[in-house]
């Protein structure tokens, strides 16, 4: 079946891509000795209209690479004649396929390796394989079709897999063959707004992804098969999406995917974002599990989530701010849900000498359960947890309290260091230790009081060879706490990667 994954995948990116060959060849003159220095778009006059090609403020060709592929905009480089475009890689963006070139089309890929060294894993636990390394490969490739000024179809196949761990592969390490996204858009603009709705296979980013994110960490990344729309209008954004989160099979699986059919997520998230020092986030999100657990206990759930965000820097300053509050209610079988978070940060960015530099206080609380009968422990839905709560993914966003200081140092543009340390406790300790997954990482104990539960300390490295390539590397140290050694296993726990990623 992953040969057949692979093929089908394979053959929907070739179809496209000879189809702007072909079209290409019919829409523009071959490329006949030195490119010129490109020219200002000329505007053909096709069955009579005229065909302008859009400049809209900010945009530029080539633009930034994005965490979401299919939020790049590559609709100015229409205006660059394909052989006058210096890097090779963007000539296979924004290629006409008619000679008005209101049909166009783009492709391109995403390659990373990691490798992945960890000591004591699991807190050195009896037959865990406390010592073990692996590879990670990862290898993405989308086709994005513009049917005129409304419709567009994307598609995204995604290849990750894992190599020699001894415990096998995680969740998060192994799809060999699948669609990330494939989805049929329609846009416009209605009275002043710019609209879309999306159907099929998309993957999800909202705010600073604490709640919302693909996961780009992880070698699979997440993605939700359902619905978004959105509207946008100068400093205003809003998002609505009902969807069911998507889960990668096991390998011995014969099946492509597989919705996860009992979960239902569903959400209006608002942004606020004018050209000053302060922005904010408005949102209210449900989800419904009918096989929710918790604490041991499976019942359906019913959750709500109301939030909001505020950011920005301080005016005159060096100073920038981001604080997130958010809470939960609800039912969880015949329980009531009462339960909520808050993050902060914030920062100050001097320049010293040569470098730039970011130092930052960080501080994360979410609500754990207690001994009444309301279920209080914090849903964290669907999260980046590594910006936050620690490279090593060992902490999540439920039943905990952190305390982060930070460091950013930027020599040059390309390069950027960072250290993190990290310290966690439990918030309730009536409630369990969650990971970043959202699972169990340690289980409570009846008697046992203890909140703290370790501190972390992260040193990574990002060096951008050009705006194509991206090295990352780091080391993490963990340092058990009072509550781990007292509940099992309990061995400090090394962490070390490194990774390079290559996008066109």
């Amino acid at each position: 079946m992953t040969t057949t994954r692979i093929a089908c995948l394979a053959l929907a990116i070739l179809l496209v891509g000879a189809g702007l060959h072909a079209g290409t060849a019919r829409a523009e003159p071959a490329c006949v000795g030195p490119c010129a220095t490109p020219v200002a778009c000329a505007p053909p006059v096709c069955d009579g209209y005229t065909c302008e090609c859009p400049k809209p403020a900010k945009a530029k060709c080539p633009p930034k690479y994005k965490t979401l592929t299919f939020d790049e905009n590559w609709k100015p480089c229409l205006c660059v004649p394909v052989c006058n475009r210096p890097d090779w890689t963007d000539r296979s963006k924004a290629r006409g396929l008619n000679r008005c070139k209101t049909i166009w089309a783009s492709v391109g890929a995403q390659v990373r390796v990691r490798y992945e060294g960890w000591g004591n894993q699991r807190f050195g636990a009896a037959g865990d394989a406390a010592d073990d390394s692996w590879g990670l490969l990862r290898v993405r490739a989308y086709a994005d079709l513009h049917l005129g000024s409304i419709f567009r179809v994307y598609v995204e196949g995604i290849y990750a897999d894992q190599y020699t761990r001894e415990l096998g592969p995680r969740a998060i390490d192994r799809n060999r063959g699948d669609f990330l996204n494939g989805f049929l858009e329609a846009g416009g603009n209605l009275g002043g707004w710019d609209s879309l709705i999306r159907l099929g296979r998309t993957e999800l980013l909202e705010g600073k992804q604490r709640l919302i994110s693909p996961l780009d960490w992880a070698n699979t990344r997440r993605t939700f098969d359902g619905a978004m729309a959105r509207v946008k209008k100068g400093k205003h954004k809003l998002d609505l999406f009902a969807v069911q989160p998507v889960r990668v099979l096991p390998e011995e699986d014969d099946n492509w995917f597989q919705d996860e059919l009992a979960n239902i997520f569903w959400g209006a998230y608002y942004t606020n974002k004018p050209l000053t020092c302060f922005a904010w986030d408005l949102y209210v999100l449900g989800l419904s599990r009918d096989d929710a657990v918790y604490q041991g206990v499976t019942d359906p759930e019913d959750r709500y989530t109301v939030g909001g965000r505020v950011y920005g820097k301080l005016g005159g300053t060096r100073f920038d701010y981001d604080a997130e509050l958010a809470g939960q209610f609800g039912t969880f079988g015949n329980a009531d849900i009462v339960a909520g978070m808050v993050s902060v940060d914030f920062g100050w960015n001097p320049r010293w000498g040569c470098w730039d530099h970011r130092f930052a206080l960080g501080f994360d609380y979410a609500t754990g359960d207690g001994d009444d009968s309301n279920l209080g422990t914090f849903n964290q839905l669907y999260p980046l947890g590594h910006a936050y709560l620690g490279f090593m993914d060992y902490i999540g966003r439920q039943n905990n309290v952190a305390g982060r200081i930070s460091w950013f140092g930027h020599p040059t543009d390309s390069l950027t260091l960072r250290a993190d340390f990290h310290a966690f406790w439990r918030a309730s300790e009536d409630d369990a230790v969650y990971h970043a997954g959202g699972g169990v990482l340690r289980a409570p104990v009846a008697g046992e009081d203890d909140l703290y539960v370790g501190s972390e300390i992260d040193l990574s490295v990002v060096y951008k060879i050009d705006r194509h390539w991206k090295v990352t590397g780091g080391y993490c140290h963990f340092w058990s706490g009072d509550f781990i050694e007292a509940t099992g296993p309990s061995e400090d726990t090394n962490f070390f990667w490194v990774d390079a990623q290559v996008t066109f």
